[in-house]
């Protein structure tokens, strides 16, 4: 591989970045996971995940595969035939404003909130499926010309509520005789009260998972999933009696670092024919006609066709020279790990991203015939993609600003120090747990605190010794 050669592929990498999650196609770069099979049976209600964790892009798969075989392929468990998913709520249009929603959220009881939902299911129900009889006149005028004003929605429902609740109930019926589903989704529900008090967003949250718990035995041919946060979750089940019972109608997408690895190699040899042939001679990938490449369904720790033949093709074998440098595909995830051990697939794909785009800045360091990535442009990349991952954090969780207190710091510190510098008005040792409870401060056996070098580097917190960086 000549220099021009590697500098293509690099810029091909480079594009792995943000702005291809909504630029892409998600049938062909989307990778389906056993979690994803669990998530989508008729007895899940709830989808948790961390901000980055693939809740969105499994949404997105959803609508764009629709109905093709292949949906059934690849998610032999989830029974989706007949199945067909609409919108409950996005960032699209169709739905109210999350601003909206979150003026008039500051000061609406549980009760409005959920008739909230009722109201929009039943308008979404009815724009999707054309039948309009039974929903009420003026409901729906005010659903349709007042799209942005929730508060006309419940002034209005609030004397229509038993006409409403038939209206669903005989969707329910009419979706019965011809045997179809109507899976409703709903997403980023994490962008309501953004601007206010997190209680609103918890609000929306509890009153929405409330509303479908109802549902949960009343209906079998209107189906819901919500993808949601797992503080959100873990919220909204203290908001309602009964919530507990919700766990069993959820699951986690937890991924694991054979997971991230495939997902990474399935990115990878989906953005172009070059990186797929590059991609190919790491591991064996597959041709699938519907879906395009797909990495292989086992990628072992070690071996031939592995994590660490695919990194060590990617980046070299060690993170620089010495016993005491570690392998890079064990150093790469670990270091993107919150401090509960999570890692999730937008920061790998930013880590990888942004050091192929330094290397195309600075000019490639690799030297390896086929190799793309020099170990300090990996390690160089962290600050940004750390940077990115506190930005995230902060706009779900702004009390994770307070580490900027440690800014200097050298890690590992003492407990005391930490709650000092972390206070405003004796909330220290509250923050304290909050952002461990986030995974963003770990304790360690000896009571010493640390902060994870996902977090770490976006703060300016030190640690001693480390990989050598780019100059």
């Amino acid at each position: 591989m000549n220099d021009a050669q590697r500098r293509a592929l690099l810029a091909d990498l480079k594009r792995l970045g943000p702005a291809s999650e909504h630029n892409s196609d998600p049938v062909r770069t989307f990778l389906p996971l056993h979690a994803h099979d669990a998530a989508l049976r008729p007895e899940t209600l709830v989808v948790r995940g961390e901000r980055g964790a693939g809740k969105t892009a499994l949404f997105r798969f959803i609508q764009a595969i629709g109905d093709s075989p292949a949906r059934t392929r690849v998610f032999p468990n989830a029974r989706l035939e007949n199945a067909t998913w609409v919108e409950g709520f996005s960032e699209g249009t169709g739905h109210p404003q999350a601003l909206n929603l979150e003026q008039f959220g500051e000061s609406a009881t549980p009760a409005d909130l959920r008739i909230v939902w009722a109201v929009h299911l039943a308008g979404v129900l009815g724009r999707h499926t054309g039948h309009w009889e039974g929903f009420p006149p003026g409901l729906r005028a005010v659903w349709e010309q007042r799209a942005n004003d929730p508060a006309a929605w419940v002034a209005t429902a609030k004397v229509e509520l038993a006409a409403l609740s038939s209206y669903l109930d005989d969707t329910e019926r009419r979706l019965g005789q011809t045997r179809q589903t109507v899976v409703v989704a709903y997403d980023y529900l994490d962008r309501i009260g953004v601007l206010a008090d997190p209680k609103v967003r918890e609000g929306y949250t509890g009153s929405l998972l409330a509303m479908w718990a109802s549902y949960l035995g009343r209906y079998q041919w209107l189906r819901s999933k919500v993808f949601v946060r797992e503080d959100l979750f873990d919220a909204a089940k203290r908001a309602f009696p009964d919530a507990s019972k919700l766990e069993a109608r959820s699951v986690s997408l937890a991924w694991s670092r054979e997971a991230l690895y495939r997902m990474l190699i399935r990115q990878m040899a989906s953005a172009s024919e070059p990186l797929l042939a590059w991609t190919r001679k790491a591991v064996k990938i597959a041709d699938d006609a519907d879906l395009g490449p797909l990495p292989p369904d086992v990628l072992p720790e070690l071996g031939a066709s592995s994590q660490k033949a695919f990194v060590d093709r990617l980046a070299g074998a060690t993170m620089g020279s010495g016993a005491r440098k570690g392998f890079t595909y064990r150093w790469m995830l670990n270091h993107l790990q919150d401090a509960h051990v999570r890692v999730v697939p937008r920061s790998l794909i930013n880590l990888v991203a942004i050091a192929a785009d330094q290397a195309l800045i600075r000019g490639p360091q690799a030297t390896a015939s086929d190799q793309l990535l020099h170990p300090t442009e990996l390690a160089g990349a962290l600050d940004e993609t750390s940077e990115r991952r506190v930005a995230e954090l902060k706009e779900e969780h702004q009390i994770v600003e307070r580490l900027s207190r440690l800014r200097g710091a050298v890690v590992l510190l003492a407990r005391r120090q930490v709650v000092k510098k972390l206070d405003d008005a004796g909330d220290g040792e509250a923050v304290f747990r909050e952002l461990v409870n986030l995974g963003v401060l770990s304790v360690r056996a000896d009571g010493r605190i640390d902060v994870p070098d996902l977090y770490r580097y976006g703060y300016g917190i030190k640690r001693k010794g480390g990989v050598a960086r780019p100059k």
